[in-house]
């Protein structure tokens, strides 16, 4: 901490101040802002590795301590270790992680970081019902996506089935956690679309594959807690 400043607090847009100055009434979260003395010049690191934290614009956010507690970025922190923040402004709430009521889907909150011959299309349709929030494997034999999960999901839930108008000829889903295969499902052009939920057990790593697909199958409504 090699300086000390003044600093006008007017960022209420952001999830700090918000935790840091928001004064609760029983009628709702009323905002205020004062001046205030800090110390700058702070570093954060994560597992030995530097920290250099932005906010949603890419913009730098500094650390700074206050009345001996240092204060960081919530949603730089937490986005490194794996979190997802949700502000909701009508509550005047942070979420870290799950947000209750809320659904999560598996795409959106843990991207695969390697993909081979994996689709990713807005909607499919199977036996004639739309989803969204989809994957299919490609045009290849072997199709798969690989998740870091972390560890922070114990539930993976899915609808698979044969893609309309694809041609009709059989494929396999097989899903490894942590190297393991942990569930295997025969997929055929009659089926109808079947509802999964597959046990993560908090592993750290999960691979989709779809073997000798050809873009015929796909699993819809992808959704993960």
């Amino acid at each position: 901490m090699n300086k000390r400043r003044r600093v006008w607090d007017m960022l209420t847009g952001c999830l700090l101040t918000v935790l840091l100055f928001s004064m609760v009434t029983q009628a709702g979260a009323v905002l205020s802002s004062k001046w205030i003395e800090v110390y700058s010049g702070s570093t954060i690191y994560i597992d030995g590795v530097e920290l250099h934290p932005t906010d949603v614009n890419g913009k730098p956010v500094e650390v700074f301590s206050y009345n001996g507690t240092t204060y960081v970025p919530l949603r730089a922190v937490s986005e490194s270790l794996g979190k997802a923040v949700k502000w909701d402004g009508a509550t005047q709430s942070v979420y870290i992680g799950l947000v209750p009521g809320m659904k999560q889907y598996l795409l959106s909150v843990c991207p695969p970081y390697q993909m081979e011959y994996i689709d990713t299309p807005t909607t499919i349709t199977m036996a004639g019902q739309k989803y969204a929030n989809c994957m299919t494997g490609g045009w290849s034999l072997y199709a798969n996506a690989i998740f870091n999960l972390n560890g922070q999901y114990s539930t993976l839930e899915f609808d698979v089935g044969h893609i309309d108008g694809k041609v009709m000829e059989d494929s396999t889903l097989n899903i490894y956690l942590d190297g393991e295969l942990s569930f295997s499902r025969d997929l055929t052009g009659e089926m109808m679309p079947q509802h999964i939920s597959i046990p993560l057990h908090n592993a750290l790593q999960m691979k989709i594959e779809f073997s000798d697909c050809s873009n015929r199958y796909g699993l819809g409504n992808i959704e993960i807690y």
